[in-house]
């Protein structure tokens, strides 16, 4: 604006240059010129009272049991039997695979511990004592300790249940090659229900045990619940992430159709003032904004609040009270 005002003053000595042997009313008409040119208009707003913060709409969540096992393949090898029901108890068998070379093993291993058992036993009944009868138990010892690694080995091939509940198997089936660390279930534990909001990767930043969240379907009446329990998820179905588990008021119900929504507001305030971003300034660690007053701009400090996720409106914690005509920076507001 000011390059704008230099260019009309400029435009008005020409005129007055060109007319200077004109007529004598163009003087009166140079003052008008010099007048309007030095006139600022400002890009306003009026300071509104509203909501700032952060809602969080999740619509991947259940009513069931947040409370699970993920069980995984725990060594190579080929399935041979696999649970195929949809609730198991604890300690049941759910998968047994086959190491054709473990089995081998453990075969001439209990061949050869066997036969160090009959030496040792022999010698012992015949009454020999000494080095040889030591050497001979010390034998035994190490071929026994042997079978028992090989037996320890074999165990892994027999994965049982490690709680009683709902389990749902991933793609698997008889005869597969499996490779140890694959995933091969989840068992969730059925004895507590509750509502869960499942969320991919990273958890929602400031959603703390205890944080109020806000659930509706439809068109129905929305509830305020409570987080309970943070889950992190290190796999199964859905891949990593965090189970929010939300406790709701008693008797509350939902229909067995439509999405369930569940709100987290962070950082949400309502009726506070909030202002455009634009319009802050700051210098020296000091934090003001301009005012327009009776035409002239004046600085007001302020103190600011909780800023929104995409950086556009801020809170105004004190030195604005809503009404105020605020002038919002642009390209030439140093004018």
């Amino acid at each position: 604006m000011l390059k704008r005002s230099a260019a009309a003053l400029m435009a008005a000595v020409m005129m007055l240059s060109l007319s200077a042997c004109g007529k004598n009313d163009s003087s009166s008409k140079v003052d008008d010129i010099i007048i309007d040119a030095t006139e600022i208009k400002y890009d306003t707003e009026t300071v509104e009272v509203g909501s700032i913060g952060s809602v969080y709409d999740i619509q991947n969540t259940e009513f069931g049991y947040p409370y699970r096992e993920y069980v995984y393949i725990k060594q190579n090898g080929v399935i041979s039997k696999l649970f195929t029901g949809d609730t198991v108890e604890e300690g049941q068998l759910i998968c047994e695979l086959i190491s054709e070379d473990l089995s081998d093993e453990l075969e001439t291993q209990k061949i050869v511990t066997d036969s160090a058992k009959e030496t040792y036993d022999n010698l012992a009944a015949s009454g020999v004592t000494g080095a040889e009868l030591e050497k001979a138990e010390v034998n035994y010892e190490l071929e026994l300790n042997n079978y028992n690694k090989l037996l320890d080995k074999a165990s892994l091939s027999e994965i049982y249940a490690p709680c009683s509940g709902r389990i749902t198997m991933s793609e698997l089936h008889a005869g597969m090659q499996v490779q140890a660390g694959q995933y091969l279930c989840e068992i969730a534990d059925t004895s507590e229900k509750y509502l869960c909001a499942f969320v991919n990767n990273q958890p929602i930043e400031n959603v703390n045990f205890g944080s109020k969240v806000q659930v509706s379907q439809g068109n129905s009446q929305p509830v305020e619940g409570r987080v309970v329990d943070i889950i992190t998820v290190e796999g199964g179905i859905n891949g990593g992430g965090v189970n929010y588990v939300i406790d709701l008021p008693d008797g509350t119900e939902f229909n067995d159709f439509g999405p369930i929504h569940v709100y987290f507001s962070v950082n949400y305030k309502e009726n506070t003032i909030v202002i455009d971003q634009r319009a802050l300034k700051s210098s020296g660690g000091r934090q003001y904004v301009n005012v327009l007053i009776d035409g002239t701009k004046v600085e007001m400090d302020v103190e600011t609040g909780i800023v929104d996720k995409n950086g556009r409106k801020v809170e105004i914690i004190s030195g604005l009270e809503g009404g105020e005509q605020l002038i919002v920076n642009t390209s030439n507001d140093d004018r």
